[in-house]
């Protein structure tokens, strides 16, 4: 049996040698002067807080994900709890968000089967003892593994879209379970959301329609294809049968900076693994709450040799390395005279999400602290770690997000 281990890696490292925590920029020579500016950029694994103004520039990173709804600012995070034993592991993780000025954080996301699981197990195993979760020497291949995995995929406004992962295999228990399937959850409430409640009903019998011929126009695609010898369709073919539409399995994603829904087809292999089919994003019309999601979006150059942001006083634009790992982020001024048509930012990890614009109206004192405290926090909590997890390279407009994560282990009773 093969055990699903992740990957662990100390969330300050990965801005390590782009942006350091903070650092600031002398104050420019007359004639020169910056524009007043200060936004989040959202890119990588980090988020950047950008201030600009006569006095210098300001740039803090941190591994941190946000969004704004209705001038609110709220972080999103997960929480992972385990428990170790020689022969058992058992992951869950719980999916968080919170407003910055709150002590309250609102559940999201949470999946009881792998602690109702560990649970049984105990009861069953009264015996076993837990593996210290420091301990280096864990076994790589217990017989009874249950993990969940939450990975955020990503966020409009209220809205976010991630995808849960759930494998179980327990030694002379019941038959293993491997499921995945995507949602879109309010980070205001934790309501999970429907077509219905982002699009309407009429706009929601439209998409399954179109989804559903989409699913019916990839299967087709593959079965002729086998047909015609395609080894890869060949072996595609052996598991065609076992993907079933379910409309609530879906994303929000967007094209051109217009909103657009993206379904996941859950299905299984031969042998009972989870697998997935990504059908295209389908265009859909704008809600009410898009037109505030649209202007967070990056619109690029028709070359696509750049991307940017535009705000009444400024523009913010990003151009692509060579090898697209890596994006060089510069502040440019709008409707002034100045000798200078724009100063350099940093240096950041690609892709780039989102900018939240923090003014006009500008941050009072109370949101300044409590976002500088979110600042802090992410970056100086004991226990944190990020999780990365790999996958083969699929047709999709999505790219997984790395958020926050709070580690703990449940005590043995």
């Amino acid at each position: 049996m093969t055990s699903i281990r992740r990957l662990c890696r100390a969330l300050a490292a990965l801005a390590a040698g782009l942006v350091t925590g903070a650092c600031t920029s002398e104050a420019p020579a007359s004639g020169d002067a910056l524009p007043a500016a200060e936004f989040l950029f959202a890119a990588g694994d980090s988020t950047y807080w950008v201030r600009s103004s006569g006095e210098g520039m300001r740039v803090r990173s941190a591994p941190i994900l946000l969004t704004q709804v209705d001038g609110r600012l709220f972080e999103v995070f997960l929480v992972d709890d385990g428990a170790e034993y020689p022969d058992a592991s058992f992951a869950t993780a719980r999916l968080w968000a919170r407003a910055l000025q709150s002590r309250d954080s609102t559940l999201l996301f949470a999946d009881s089967t792998v602690m109702r699981e560990l649970v049984a197990w105990r009861k069953a195993n009264p015996s076993e003892t837990e593996i210290d979760p420091n301990d280096e020497e864990t076994p790589d291949d217990p017989r009874t593994v249950v993990h969940d995995e939450i990975e955020i995929i990503d966020v409009h406004g209220p809205y976010l879209t991630f995808e849960h992962l759930l494998n179980a295999d327990i030694d002379g228990g019941p038959p293993h379970q491997h499921r995945g399937r995507r949602y879109v959850v309010d980070v205001r409430s934790g309501h999970l959301a429907t077509l219905t409640d982002l699009f309407g009903g009429a706009e929601a019998a439209k998409l399954i329609a179109q989804a559903r011929a989409s699913l019916t126009q990839l299967t087709d695609s593959i079965r002729q294809a086998s047909t015609s010898g395609d080894d890869r369709a060949s072996v595609a073919v052996e598991t065609l049968d076992s993907f079933r539409f379910d409309s609530t399995s879906f994303g929000i994603t967007d094209l051109s900076r217009d909103p657009a829904v993206a379904f996941m087809v859950p299905g299984y292999s031969a042998d009972g693994e989870a697998l997935a089919l990504y059908l295209p994003p389908i265009a859909v019309k704008a809600p009410s709450w898009w037109s505030a999601v649209r202007a967070t979006l990056p619109e690029w150059s028709t070359d696509s040799s750049r991307v940017r942001w535009e705000r009444s006083g400024y523009e913010v634009m990003a151009t692509p390395s060579e090898d697209g790992d890596a994006l060089a982020l510069v502040l440019r001024a709008r409707g002034l005279t100045t000798s200078r048509a724009e100063w350099p930012v940093a240096t950041v990890a690609a892709p780039a999400y989102q900018l939240i614009a923090l003014e006009p109206p500008p941050l009072d004192s109370a949101s300044r602290a409590a976002l500088a405290r979110a600042f802090d926090r992410s970056t100086a909590l004991d226990g944190l770690v990020q999780r990365a997890v790999w996958r083969a390279p699929r047709a999709s407009l999505f790219t997984p997000r790395t958020v926050l994560r709070r580690t703990s282990f449940l005590p043995q009773p």
